[in-house]
């Protein structure tokens, strides 16, 4: 048998004006890690960019998720509206954690182009079109060495200063993943210190932070919506006067929709039943050097990916079982929604009642430890809002690209204060 590698679909464009055909009018959303829409509008042939989805013939989801190898499986959905929608398409694809950014978007336009297809030649643009197949005409059998696993190892320092005050960060990881179709094994160390020195009227006041973690996880997976898992956890912190602490976990969860969608909906019920022992830098407000605790975790949480947008919402709780009054309850909001023409609301809002910080350290801290915040302080709640409203009006049409001034094609823009 001969190995299909891939599909590349080239065009040929020779006289426009002897065609009495429009070009296809794409609405590219893009959801997943890498977009390169700069590249794909410079480079995707015989279609029209459009800002509103109303007016596309073809609206393009891309989704991404992560792959257990480190790198991404993209999902593309082409959605057939107006003339097109007897058109549904959708295909998938994926790439190696070490592919360079020229790979991604080549695999990107790619396809594009093959979900194009349909819709291109719909349209009248068969007589354009020619399909090459390239063939490996030797079967090679792939041997993985590393039977799916993936380490990874980094360190990073950074440092600034002036005058009146210096600051120096140093943080190092390392992990190691074996993931495959039904069970998943993770396990990751974290460390990071910080030093923080100021000047104040001639007085020399330092900061240092310093902490540890390390945690596991085996997940086996028993069918598309149920599995079960071991979670184990190490910890280290002055900040949070944890001297040392260990965790062991059993979790169950159940996923309403088949695993395999979740891309672009899910719906998740987590549970976990575990025990946590921890010794303390210094007693804390319950009078505690050392404890051993049981715990129990609930958390559902959900995703919606669609035409009009995503939206994602989740509650997690959570409660020592030896006082079910020491307890944590969290609330989750995100959207991303399409109102009208041209008019975007997006939202990310997070709300925390914490009532099972066992950990605090007993006594007042001084005004240099509060304000340096070299411990933690008690609280009996926590937030995050954001919301933003977006309006653009003008031309439908936006398939031009000019990349002046782009800084050579960065999307990034770096302010220095």
């Amino acid at each position: 048998m001969k190995t299909l590698y891939f599909i590349i679909l080239t065009f040929s464009f020779w006289s426009l004006q002897a065609q009495d055909t429009h070009k296809v009018k794409i609405f590219y959303d893009c959801q997943a890690g890498y977009c390169e829409t700069t590249y794909i509008k410079e480079n995707l042939e015989e279609v029209e960019f459009v800002r509103d989805r109303k007016f596309a013939d073809v609206h393009i989801i891309t989704l991404s998720e992560r792959a257990g190898s480190g790198g991404q499986v993209f999902h593309l959905n082409f959605i057939g509206q107006n003339d097109f929608k007897d058109i549904q398409q959708k295909y998938d694809f994926s790439i190696g954690a070490d592919s360079t950014t020229d790979l991604i978007r080549k695999k990107i336009l790619k396809y594009l182009r093959l979900g194009l297809v349909p819709f291109w030649y719909k349209n009248g643009f068969a007589d354009k079109m020619e399909i090459k197949f390239h063939v490996n005409k030797q079967k090679k059998e792939i041997v993985d060495k590393w039977n799916h696993w993936v380490f990874k190892i980094g360190a990073n320092t950074w440092l600034n200063g002036d005058s009146n005050s210096s600051n120096r960060n140093i943080s190092s990881y390392a992990s190691a993943t074996k993931v495959d179709k039904k069970n998943k094994f993770s396990f990751r160390l974290r460390y990071n210190n910080g030093r923080n020195k100021y000047t104040f009227n001639g007085n020399e006041i330092k900061s240092e932070k310093e902490s540890f973690y390390a945690s596991s996880y085996y997940i086996w997976g028993i069918n598309e919506h149920w599995s079960y898992g071991v979670f184990t956890g190490f910890k280290r912190s002055k900040f949070s006067n944890y001297d040392r602490a260990f965790s062991t976990y059993g979790g169950l969860e159940y996923s309403f929709f088949p695993y395999k969608d979740a891309a672009s909906k899910s719906l998740v019920l987590t549970t976990k039943l575990g025990n946590e022992y921890n010794r303390y830098f210094e007693k804390t407000v319950y009078n505690k050097i050392d404890e051993m605790l049981w715990r129990g975790k609930v958390s559902l949480n959900s995703n919606l990916v669609k035409k009009w947008g995503s939206i994602y919402a989740g509650i997690n709780y959570s409660a020592y079982l030896h006082d079910i009054k020491l307890y944590t309850v969290g609330f989750n909001l995100g959207t991303d929604l399409r109102i009208a023409k041209g008019l975007n609301l997006n939202t990310n809002a997070y709300y925390g009642i914490q009532h099972d910080q066992i950990n605090i350290a007993a006594g007042n801290l001084t005004l240099e430890e509060t304000l340096l915040r070299q411990k933690q302080l008690q609280s009996g709640y926590s937030y995050f809002v954001s919301m933003g409203l977006s309006y653009s009006f003008g031309s439908i049409y936006n398939s031009i690209v000019n990349p002046r001034f782009d800084g050579g094609g960065s999307s990034k823009t770096y302010y220095f204060f």
